[in-house]
């Protein structure tokens, strides 16, 4: 490997001290290296921080189809399978490109306002429509394949990949779907009626989200991290994007033993 990039938070003291001694660690191997930016020469992605550094990088890296490691620095590091403990023997393996990949579904969304495209989007956990900063209940039109669904009167709805099904959607009484799946999970939030439970669809179906609430307070965000403000008669359309997010996973750890060590399975 002739070039790495760095991606993380340099406002954080953690992250900038440790950007500073991998950078050290590389050049003395003669790798270049770029932080927070990637080039068509960069051979592999290294993203130091949490899950939002990993779901930022999705979205920068899209365009490149390269490796990402995801190197966690503190809290809940679900995607961040890497500890900080574990980067410089981890990273010696990837040199030697001893090292295997998972492919990971993003979703592509695209707002169209009486018409016309206003913005389109990429991400790796979930694209949401909720209500803004005031508790109102908004209400939402589902089609999936142009087919009516239901009306959604709640807090909102999530559309999720099987990498975010433990995230938000978890949290909204989702399913915990296993990552390899090809599936797109769409979860109500706080719905008004308990008839609207999670419904699982295939990832190559295309949904259609109409909204039709009565004030100026509905959002929607892309992995928590985009958003853009919506209007009475937006339609947001996601669908399976394209592009993939390949990720580096520790070969000795399942899915199964995150998940177990994660979420504090097996204990009293």
């Amino acid at each position: 490997m002739k070039t790495i990039a760095i991606l993380a938070d340099l406002k954080r003291k953690k992250a900038k001290s440790t950007v500073q001694k991998l950078t050290s660690h590389l050049e003395r191997k003669k790798i270049n290296v770029l932080v927070n930016e990637v080039s068509k020469q960069t051979d592999l992605v290294i993203a130091l921080g949490g899950d939002g550094t990993i779901l930022k990088a999705a979205r920068q890296v899209s365009g490149f189809n390269l490796p990402v490691l995801g190197v966690n620095l503190g809290g809940f590091g679900f995607l961040a399978g890497v500890s900080l403990s574990d980067l410089y023997p981890t990273l010696t393996i990837i040199l030697q490109k001893r090292f295997t990949t998972v492919e990971r579904m993003l979703l592509r969304s695209e707002v169209i306002r009486k018409g016309r495209t206003v913005g389109k989007f990429l991400a790796l956990n979930d694209v949401v429509v909720k209500d803004g900063i005031t508790a109102r209940v908004i209400k939402l039109r589902l089609e999936v394949n142009n087919q009516y669904v239901a009306t959604y009167v709640g807090d909102g709805l999530i559309v999720s990949t099987p990498t975010g099904s433990t995230a938000y959607s978890l949290a909204a009484s989702g399913p915990i779907v296993h990552p390899d799946l090809s599936l797109i999970i769409l979860s109500p939030i706080c719905p008004h009626t308990l008839a609207l439970r999670p419904l699982i669809i295939s990832s190559n179906d295309a949904v259609r989200i109409w909204v039709e609430a009565d004030h100026a307070e509905v959002i929607l965000t892309m992995d928590g991290q985009e958003n853009i403000c919506l209007k009475l008669g937006d339609l947001i359309q996601v669908k399976k994007a394209k592009e993939r997010l390949k990720l580096i996973v520790p070969e000795r750890k399942s899915y199964y033993q995150i998940l177990r060590a994660k979420l504090k399975w097996g204990g009293r």
